[in-house]
């Protein structure tokens, strides 16, 4: 179906003027359309409406509303998306954003669907902490700005922007092996390198690092989610070791989830070129970007809609036909609770984005209206149901 297709569509869906055929041809080109395709006509129009979006007519407003529960589109997938002041909720027929298919929902009406138990459920923020070679830690969150200590030529400084970094002035001292950052539920932090190399680790993730590298090659071990933007260096490789693989590059920006409750490992390639290596079987991978490279005993390679592997580190949440399974476990380390499914749970997908500076209740709140599932939130612990 082309652009100008759609927008004749849903324009005369918005007045009743659009007909069965019409509508059958619609439902079966969304219902077929791959995940990849589909997040990116969503990215897009997004961005349009963000651009030239302004307030719905209130006869379409009307019609979302009042017709959502009377689609007669197969519901293989639900679409959910929130800006600030503006939340949008549209089955699978109602995809493209920018003809105004949203509905507005001020936080008083979001807060009156919700019933909690107990203190809300915050988004997560920069926590972090530091455990230098010799022992000692350094809570960074609660640091204060400037040099936080000084060891063999290295300084430890924590910025302005509330990042640390790694600064250098002997490059030939002695290597130390032994600093890890470790980040809690709830938490994520970026630190620099000595070498300039940037990293954003996700919560409940830690990386172990030099404080000067080697002079033949740059190494570091990740257990968790973290984006990578290594500084080029032609003479010493970058490389990241996880507890399945590693991944060597020159200079590149790449993002690798190696969560432990994941079914597999995710590498996923921005700009550059990497090479990833199975530590069980000497199998090796190369990457291209736009391309991630899912490994489990194996390699399997696709091309993707890089926004989708990042949106953490851009504070979304960004769902590509993701399950409810996939969501909750990103909920849980970001807002640091424990997820319980009771019953049948959906296995339908779920497209959207979300920031993730909502506190959890908003979050739930989105995916409930879809009309896929429940919840139930009792101190820490969230419960999800039919």
């Amino acid at each position: 179906m082309e652009e100008k297709q759609l927008s004749e569509f849903l324009g005369k869906y918005s007045r009743n003027q659009h007909t069965e055929q019409e509508h059958e041809i619609f439902s079966n080109w969304i219902k077929n359309l791959p995940a990849g395709q589909l997040q990116v006509i969503l990215s897009k129009y997004e961005k349009i409406s963000k651009n030239n979006y302004s307030a719905p007519s209130a006869l379409l407003v009307n019609k979302i509303e009042s017709g959502l529960d009377k689609l007669t589109v197969e519901k293989t997938v639900k679409v959910v998306s929130i800006w600030p002041k503006l939340v949008g909720i549209a089955a699978a027929c109602l995809i493209l954003v920018s003809v105004g298919l949203f509905f507005y929902k001020n936080s008083s009406h979001m807060n009156n669907n919700i019933q909690m138990a107990g203190k809300q459920i915050t988004a997560g923020g920069n926590k972090a902490i530091l455990k230098l070679a010799d022992g000692s830690e350094i809570i960074l969150d609660s640091a204060k700005m400037g040099r936080l200590v000084s060891r063999n030529g290295t300084n430890v400084v924590k910025t302005d922007d509330g990042q640390v970094s790694f600064i250098n002035s002997n490059q030939d001292q002695p290597i130390v092996s032994n600093n890890v950052i470790s980040i809690p539920r709830g938490g994520q932090y970026v630190i620099i390198l000595s070498d300039g190399t940037k990293v954003w680790l996700n919560a409940a993730s830690s990386l172990k690092f030099p404080s000067a590298f080697a002079k033949t090659e740059r190494l570091v071990e990740i257990t968790g989610e973290a984006y990578f933007e290594v500084a080029k260096d032609k003479i010493r490789p970058f490389i990241v070791k996880t507890t399945t693989q590693s991944i060597e590059v020159l200079g590149t920006h790449f993002n690798i989830n190696a969560y432990d409750d994941e079914p597999a490992v995710a590498t996923t390639l921005l700009e550059g070129s990497v090479k990833l290596l199975s530590l069980a079987n000497g199998k090796t991978q190369l990457l291209k970007p736009g391309q991630q490279a899912r490994f489990n005993n194996d390699f399997k390679v696709s091309a993707i809609d890089t926004e989708v592997a990042v949106d953490w580190k851009n504070g979304n949440f960004r769902f590509a036909k993701e399950d409810i399974q996939s969501i909750m476990r990103k909920l849980a380390r970001w807002y640091d609770v424990d997820v319980l499914f009771q019953g049948k749970i959906t296995d339908e997908g779920f497209i959207g984005t979300i920031p993730r500076s909502k506190n959890i209740e908003v979050v739930l709140n989105a995916l409930k209206l879809t009309g896929l599932l429940n919840y139930k939130i009792s101190g820490k612990q969230v419960t999800i149901t039919q």
